[in-house]
């Protein structure tokens, strides 16, 4: 009799065994085939990158000449990758370490542009 429990217990830890290896299967076989098929949506959408050029962001320096203001070189160099102008002066200063809007002749400022040619 015992070693029929042997057996018993021997036969049902190996379709506990098969049951997990099928169980662990299928999990693989269903994400491999998952990857696959969203794969495919991501190349797709890389597609159309020939539509909407890249932009770079670059820096350059300018010499302040009289007349200038921070809005006049906002205005300028300021295109639609900023929300406002508002936003561009924001960035002017801040690069610039200005604390005010105030700039004087023969002053150099760094300003932001973007171009779609790498450089």
């Amino acid at each position: 009799m015992n070693a029929h429990r042997l057996h018993a217990a021997s036969k049902r830890r190996r379709q506990v065994y098969m049951k997990k290896m099928i169980l662990m299967l299928t999990a693989c076989v269903l994400v491999f085939g998952l990857s696959i098929f969203l794969s495919n949506d991501f190349v797709d959408a890389h597609g159309n990158s020939e539509e909407a050029p890249v932009q770079h962001k670059y820096y350059t320096s300018i010499e302040i000449t009289s007349g200038d203001t921070l809005w006049g070189i906002a205005e300028k160099y300021m295109d639609e990758n900023y929300d406002s102008i508002y936003e561009y002066i924001y960035e002017l200063k801040d690069i610039n370490g200005l604390e005010s809007d105030d700039i004087q002749d023969e002053q150099y400022l760094t300003v932001a542009y973007y171009d779609t040619v790498f450089q």
